[in-house]
């Protein structure tokens, strides 16, 4: 058997070098051994290199002139440095870009393209945690407009939200997809003023939100014999990140899983035990599957995922860990997400890949007054904070690298005002009733919703105060600090018991004179016998989604298009505005039970029995914030148009 390389020993296998004087010509590339073929593969060498220097085109050709005629310039001025003839360079080429774009056009097809291009590379970018953009003191929450719109139906309970549909649901089993209108813009200037009609009333601009469809219980599905749908109390919904895809959970032990367009239930699920109180769809397809993500909690401790595609729908995996019910549950990333247990006050982040699970206590310090029993609601900031809201109204800041949160604001919706000492007790006698009820203290009103805006340091929280109220994460991501309510007009007249100074720390940029407490013992006792105002949302707060109003890339009309024959119409479109778009589900009872109905003791009239519906909220930025975003987006969309063509 003869020896070969893989069969002597190692310190035999190096390899000769063979000496270069008698290695064969053939090695090196393009040269023969003999002259004849050396002389072949000169000529091919030649012929291909023709090719390819007559098929360049003209840009290259114009960029070459202009780097010659620049090398030409640059000889002639001696003290030019080599950084000046690059820019130099440069300003003559986006100079011959601008002259042949307003002799032939450009492509808008190819514009919105790129754009689009870029609009998805930034979602992937905030949902991965890359991307954190301080916006929130930019935005004017107080001055936001608001819409209520409801069906009837009883308390909503949840709310889904995907631009420009919204899907609520409620108590009596019923699932309704509604269509949000567009902000009005008064600003610019009317179809009629466009075309000169000016004797035409102008068209009244839709405010409320248009139902488009809505199922209720128990639905024929073609092909099945089977009816399939809720038995009982809906209790949340989703709506997953391509759009096509809805699903809700109830009491009744279901997970459904609904066609977004017909509101058709496609699968439903029975792998629950208890109530499904919590549903979250991962922001983007899972590289390890190919469908998309969906996380859901229950009333039976555990977490189930699912993987939700055009193919089939499938039950993937069960997560357990807590110890008492699952009342929220939110997606963190790609097979990621934290929950938390309602009583066991924990919140747990869940690594389905490695199979492993983060547990951070919630648990208060004796010294607090008011102590921690239910974690309630959560709500993500990518890619490793999330935010919490309690019983107690305590409203906490965690890192996923350290087990207590890093700030916590007590009681962020207040207190409740006390009820009447003849409510209190039930002794006739004024003054034995009073007697009787001197140690009753005033309870804090617990946080019922809670939601976040990806890749933003926005959070909004909600309660049955009457306000959905604002908050801002520091850049360092190690504070919270309060923005006022949403709608409220002026935020330091109707958040009273954000005003003490133990409680909050507001940032450097607030009126210290206007939120400064010199004595707070003094100004609790006021609040206890002040009656606060009417509050604008008359009801619990059972649901918060937002997300980001952008402009729509289709309209250019900030972009002047030589050379098109509807330029001025161009001109006159313009693009939706920026801000944020809210909306919040409201009932008059507590999305999980009838334990907590609303009931407003601080002010009298009709409105204090509550409503069920929901409202949203217009922001828009500050006229200085909205003054720059728009020259921001101006000059980015003529880079595009520069770059792009």
């Amino acid at each position: 058997m003869s020896s070969s390389f893989f069969t002597v020993p190692a310190s035999q296998r190096k390899r000769k070098r063979e000496d270069r004087g008698a290695a064969p010509a053939s090695k090196k590339r393009g040269v023969a051994v003999n002259g004849d073929a050396g002389e072949t593969s000169t000529r091919r060498r030649r012929e291909r290199d023709e090719s390819i220097s007559g098929s360049e085109s003209e840009d290259v050709d114009n960029i070459a002139e202009a780097v010659s005629e620049d090398e030409s310039l640059s000889e002639s001025d001696e003290g030019e440095t080599a950084a000046e003839r690059r820019l130099k360079l440069a300003e003559r080429y986006l100079e011959n870009i601008r002259e042949e774009v307003d002799e032939a056009g450009f492509d808008a097809a190819d514009l919105d393209r790129d754009l689009i291009a870029e609009r998805l590379k930034e979602d992937v970018d905030e949902a991965k945690g890359r991307v954190f953009r301080q916006i929130a003191s930019q935005l004017d929450f107080a001055g936001a407009s608001h819409t209520f719109f409801r069906a009837d139906t009883l308390s909503t309970t949840s709310i889904a939200v995907h631009p420009p549909y919204v899907y609520t649901v409620s108590k009596d089993r019923t699932l309704i997809k509604w269509e949000l209108a567009r902000p009005s813009q008064p600003d610019h200037p009317t179809t009629n003023d466009i075309n000169g009609d000016s004797k035409r009333p102008p068209r009244p601009v839709r405010k409320k939100p248009k139902n488009l469809k809505f199922v209720k219980g128990l639905q024929k599905v073609p092909g099945s014999r089977d009816r399939q749908g809720h038995t009982g109390n809906i209790l949340t919904v989703a709506v997953s990140p391509s759009g096509k895809y809805v699903a809700t959970g109830g009491a009744d032990k279901k997970l459904i899983i609904w066609d977004a367009e017909t509101l058709t239930p496609m699968k439903t699920f029975i792998h629950h035990r208890d109530a499904v109180s919590g549903l979250s769809f991962t922001r983007h397809i899972s590289a390890n599957s190919s469908g998309e993500q969906l996380f859901s909690g229950s009333f039976d401790r555990t977490i189930k995922t699912w993987s939700l595609s055009s193919g089939g729908h499938a039950y993937v995996e069960t997560l357990f860990g807590h110890q008492d019910n699952v009342t929220s549950v939110a997606s963190m990333m790609t097979d990621q997400c934290v929950s938390v247990g309602a009583r066991d006050r924990t919140a747990r982040l869940w690594k389905v890949i490695d199979e492993t699970q983060l547990v951070f206590r919630g648990e208060s310090s004796k010294k607090e007054e008011y102590q921690t029993n239910n974690l309630d609601c959560v709500a993500t900031i990518p890619p490793t904070h999330f935010v919490t809201g309690s019983d107690s109204g305590a409203l906490s800041l965690w890192s996923i690298h350290k087990k207590k949160p890093i700030y916590t604001i007590p009681l962020a919706h207040g207190l409740d005002p006390l009820p009447p000492p003849e409510e209190l007790s039930s002794e006739t006698d004024p003054k034995t009733a009073a007697h009787n009820s001197r140690f009753v203290r005033r309870m804090p009103r617990w946080i019922t919703a809670l939601t976040t805006v990806p890749g933003t340091d926005i959070i909004l929280s909600g309660s049955w105060d009457g306000w959905i109220r604002a908050w801002r994460v520091s850049e360092d991501k190690k504070m919270i600090h309060p923005l006022g309510p949403v709608g409220g007009g002026s935020p330091t007249s109707l958040t009273p018991s954000l005003q003490l100074k133990q409680t909050l720390t507001f940032d450097a940029g607030a009126d210290s004179d206007a939120m400064a407490v010199d004595n707070p013992e003094d100004l609790t006792a006021a609040n206890e016998t002040k009656r606060e105002p009417e509050p604008l949302l008359k009801g619990v707060v059972n649901d918060i989604v937002a997300f980001e109003r952008r402009p729509e890339t289709s309209k250019l009309g900030d972009i002047p298009q030589s050379g098109s024959k509807s330029k001025d119409k161009t001109r006159s479109s313009s693009a939706e505005p920026r801000g944020l778009c809210i909306v919040a589900a409201l009932g008059k009872e507590h999305r999980f039970g009838r334990w907590k109905c609303f009931r407003n003791n601080h002010y009298d009239g009709p409105s204090s029995q509550g409503r069920n519906g929901a409202v949203v909220f217009e922001v828009s930025f500050t006229a200085d914030a909205a003054a720059a975003a728009t020259a921001g987006d101006s000059a980015k969309a003529s880079d595009a148009v520069a770059n792009g063509v």
